[in-house]
């Protein structure tokens, strides 16, 4: 209780830093809100609902800018296994600076830093992890952490109609308890690296091919190693098509993750024996129309295919394929100069295989929808 009361006063004095220096020099400021509900349902007679309010505030000035993201969730879940549970609770508060340090360079160089604060919910009772639901069906998957640090340095350059760039990033992730039977967990830091290069074949044409590449430290619990996940690769690219009142773009790419470090029989790490991971494959499709000056039309339709592990179908730790698709349309527009609004409305379909880990489960059919408005304030010059 006592660090939270300490997390509290840190976050408070730094909103108040941050609308000091938003009144106190002449910079651009955008204040976003909305609402995001997530509904889902499988056919093993569960089901879940989670509505999510983000707050962000962004202070821009020169060559710098200074974020602040945080936001309150509902969530609930009636499982056919394990009862009804709910949630209501804030959520982490992130803070991101991001510093141009180009001048008197020859090519674009930003240093970010991103920091996050642990106002959300940890140290969960046994019968509340229920209501950690996978990424794949809900916006919110992870409550809460503990204090973050991630600084990062971008580099990019221009070549005629060749756009490059590099990033480098190392995030350490600070202690804290899971749950009440996993304390003093010590997740591991992570290094990321990305790159990223776009050719313009034509004003309305462009293309890019991009990767990353992160290494994991090992998770602690108590001192003690716990987990060591395995590098992780993307490989990716796309096509995009601007031109008068149509945008349009089709991304494709690829995730492949190495074997994991796990617990043996004497409480050691060993690399697992397959990969508890399957490859993936995942492609997006967008295409937006500007119906008039203030008015933008929008669809999407994505596509995700994960592979079956490198287990057997027999082994405790086999997981089945997955297949997902998903399709949604929206609008947004700008109602006058300094608001703007947006709605989107989407719905999926996912089908998960039998699966040994981490319990035994038979196949599974999902089907789930989201609806989200979002709502933006600008302030200029102030």
């Amino acid at each position: 209780m006592k660090r939270k009361t300490s997390t509290v006063k840190l976050l408070l004095i730094i909103t108040a830093v941050f609308f000091y220096a938003a009144v106190s020099y002449a910079a651009d400021i955008d204040v976003q809100t909305g609402f995001n509900l997530d509904y889902w349902a499988d056919n093993q007679d569960s089901k879940a609902v989670q509505a999510h309010v983000p707050v962000e505030f962004t202070y821009s000035r020169k060559n710098y800018s200074l974020g602040l993201l945080t936001g309150y969730a509902n969530t609930r879940i009636e499982h056919a296994d394990k009862g009804d549970r709910t949630l209501s609770h804030m959520l982490d508060t992130k803070i991101n600076f991001s510093y141009d340090i180009s001048k008197s360079l020859p090519f674009g160089l930003l240093f970010g830093l991103d920091l996050n604060l642990p106002t959300g919910k940890t140290d969960f009772k046994q019968e509340e992890l229920a209501l950690i639901m996978d990424p794949d069906l809900v916006s919110i998957s992870s409550f809460g952490e503990g204090y973050n640090v991630n600084p990062t340095l971008t580099a990019a350059h221009e070549w005629g109609g060749l756009v490059a760039g590099i990033g480098i990033g190392y995030l350490w992730r600070g202690e804290y308890d899971f749950s009440e039977a996993v304390e003093d967990y010590d997740p591991g830091d992570i290094f990321n690296t990305s790159a990223e290069a776009r050719y313009f074949f034509s004003p309305v044409w462009n293309g890019r091919v991009f990767g990353n590449y992160v290494w994991y430290s090992k998770d602690r619990v108590g001192c003690e190693d716990f987990y060591h996940e395995g590098d992780y690769y993307q490989l990716g690219m796309g096509l995009n098509y601007s031109r008068t009142k149509w945008l349009a773009g089709l991304t494709v790419r690829s995730i492949f993750r190495e074997k994991s470090g796990t617990l043996d029989a004497g409480g050691g790490l060993k690399t697992e024996n397959s990969k508890s991971r399957g490859d993936e494959w995942a492609g997006d499709l967008s295409i937006n129309y500007q119906l008039d000056d203030e008015t933008t039309l929008k669809s999407f339709i994505q596509g995700l295919h994960v592979s079956k592990n490198g287990y057997s179908a027999d082994a405790s730790r086999f997981i089945g394929r997955r297949e997902k698709y998903t399709i949604g349309i929206g609008a947004s527009r700008e109602f006058t100069k300094q608001l703007e609004g947006g709605v989107t409305l989407k719905g999926f379909t996912m089908r998960d295989a039998e699966a040994n880990f981490p319990e035994t489960k038979s196949g599974r059919h999902y089907k789930g929808a989201s609806f989200i408005v979002n709502l933006t304030t600008k302030f200029s010059g102030i």
